[in-house]
C-alpha cells in the first residue's frame, strides 16, 4: 500500500486573518504608535501652499526606524482624507525620470482601457505606483500606447496631471522612497520640474521623500539645486519607552493575547525604541506562545529576543557596516570596544582607541550619527544607537566574520 504523502501546509481554518506584528521593512504595523504628531505636522505642510517651503519635504531616519511606513501612512491619508492623486516612485527603480514618466503614462493608459474615450477623461482621484490605479483623472492629451521613450516630456505631463487634479479640486502628491539612492543629476532635474510646476505654473504639486540621514551630506548639500535646498527636513527618531510598551502590548491584546509584566519589561528593553526590532520581538513572542489565548511569559520573551537580535544583525547591522568607509568602520569598532565598559565614551577616547587624530573627531562622529549606528550622548560623548550593536560587532570581529580595516600607512 502506497504511503500517504505528508501534509506540510496548515489547514486554511488554522491560518489567522491577521497577525499583531509585521516584521518587514516598510510594512505598516496594525498598531502604529508614537508617530501621530509627526504625521500631522507633515500633512499640515503638504496641505499648505505648494509653492511655499512646506510644499517639499523629506523624512530622514536610519534603517528600521519606520520612514517608509510613515511615507505610506501619509500617502493613504492624502487619498482617504483629501482625495489627492498619489504618484509613488523609488530611488532604487533605476532611471528616476523615466520611471516617474512611466507612472504618469500608466495612468493615461489605465483610463483609456477603463473608459475607451481618451478625448473625454474626467474623474476625481488616482493612485499611481506599485499599488496601481485606483481611479482615473482628467488629462489634456491622449497617451500613445506605442511610446517607448520616456523622460523628455515629463515636466509637461506632470504639470498636466497637476492641472487636471486642480480642475476637480484635488492636487498631486509625489512621493519618493529611498531618495538617498538617486544620482545627483537626476535629483536636480526632477527637482527643477517639481519647482517649475509648483512655483512658476502655480499648480497643486507637492512632494514628500524618505531617505537615510547621510543624504544631508550628499543631495541636500548640493548648492546648485534650490529645490533640494528648500526641502523641509523631518527627523524620525526612536520611540519613547511608553510608546514602545504600547506598541507591544496593544496589538497582542487586540488579537486576543496576553503578556505578563516581566515579558513586557524584557521585550520593551530589547526593542530600545526601535520600531523594526519592536515588530521582530513582538512577532517572535506571539509565535513562541502559540498565538491567541496563550499568555506570553518571560521565557517566550527571552527566546523571542534572541531570535530577533539575530535577525536584526543579519538584516540591519551587517548591511549598514558594509556601507561604511574604512575609517568609519575603525571608529565604530573602537566605540563598540569602549562601550563594553562605559555606555557613552568620550569621542576623544574613541579617536585614541581607533588611532584617529582628534582633529577629525567631529567628522567621524557626524558620519556615525548619520549612519544610524551611533546616537549622541552627553556633551563630548557618543553611544551606540542600539544595545545589540556592541555585542554583535565585538563577537563578529572575534569570530572573523567582520574585518576592521587596518589604518593607512604614514604618507599614503
Amino acid at each position: 500500500m502506497e504511503e500517504e504523502r505528508p501534509r506540510y501546509f496548515p489547514d486554511e481554518g488554522d491560518i489567522p486573518d491577521s497577525l499583531p506584528f509585521t516584521p518587514g521593512f516598510g510594512s505598516t504595523p496594525p498598531c502604529l504608535v508614537g508617530r501621530d504628531e509627526l504625521i500631522r505636522d507633515v500633512c499640515a505642510l503638504l496641505a499648505g501652499d505648494p509653492a511655499s517651503e512646506g510644499g517639499a519635504n523629506v523624512l530622514l531616519a536610519p534603517r528600521g526606524l519606520g520612514k517608509t511606513v510613515l511615507l505610506n501612512e501619509i500617502e493613504d491619508a492624502a487619498q482617504a482624507e483629501r482625495g489627492w492623486l498619489v504618484l509613488s516612485v523609488s530611488g532604487t527603480d533605476g532611471n528616476l525620470i523615466e520611471e516617474t514618466h512611466k507612472a504618469v503614462y500608466r495612468a493615461h493608459n489605465a483610463w483609456v482601457q477603463a473608459h475607451g474615450d481618451p478625448a473625454k477623461r474626467s474623474v476625481s482621484g488616482v493612485s499611481l505606483g506599485a499599488g496601481g490605479l485606483s481611479a482615473g483623472v482628467s488629462f489634456a492629451e491622449e497617451s500613445d500606447p506605442r511610446r517607448t521613450g520616456y523622460g523628455d516630456d515629463l515636466r509637461r505631463d506632470l504639470g498636466d496631471l497637476a492641472s487636471a487634479a486642480a480642475r476637480v479640486g484635488s492636487r498631486v502628491l509625489l512621493t519618493m522612497d529611498e531618495m538617498h539612492s538617486i544620482p545627483l543629476a537626476e535629483a536636480r532635474k526632477l527637482g527643477s520640474y517639481i519647482q517649475h510646476i509648483a512655483k512658476r505654473e502655480r499648480q497643486g504639486l507637492v512632494f514628500l521623500g524618505a531617505a537615510l540621514p547621510y543624504i544631508t551630506e550628499t543631495l541636500l548639500a548640493d548648492r546648485k539645486s534650490t529645490f533640494l535646498q528648500r526641502l523641509a527636513v523631518h527627523t524620525v527618531g526612536p520611540l519613547k519607552e511608553p510608546e514602545t510598551r504600547r506598541g507591544l502590548r496593544e496589538p497582542i491584546e487586540m488579537h486576543g493575547g496576553l503578556i505578563n509584566d516581566d515579558a513586557l519589561d524584557a521585550s520593551s528593553s530589547a526593542a530600545a525604541g526601535h520600531p523594526y526590532m519592536l515588530q521582530l520581538v513582538g512577532d517572535r513572542m506571539w509565535r513562541a506562545a502559540g498565538g491567541a489565548g496563550n499568555p506570553i511569559t518571560i521565557n517566550h520573551a527571552k527566546k523571542a529576543i534572541a531570535e530577533a537580535e539575530e535577525s536584526l544583525e543579519d538584516h540591519l547591522f551587517a548591511p549598514t557596516w558594509q556601507g561604511l568607509s574604512d575609517n568609519d568602520k575603525r571608529f565604530l569598532a573602537a566605540l563598540s570596544v569602549l562601550a563594553e565598559g562605559e555606555d557613552s565614551p568620550r569621542v576623544a577616547a574613541v579617536c585614541e582607541e581607533a588611532g584617529i587624530g582628534r582633529s577629525s573627531a567631529s567628522a567621524y562622529r557626524r558620519r556615525l550619527l548619520l549612519s544610524g549606528m551611533a546616537s549622541p550622548g552627553s556633551r563630548g560623548r557618543l553611544k551606540l544607537a542600539h544595545p545589540a550593536i556592541g555585542p554583535w560587532l565585538r563577537r563578529s570581529i572575534t569570530a572573523g566574520s567582520v574585518r576592521v580595516p587596518e589604518p593607512p600607512l604614514p604618507g599614503i
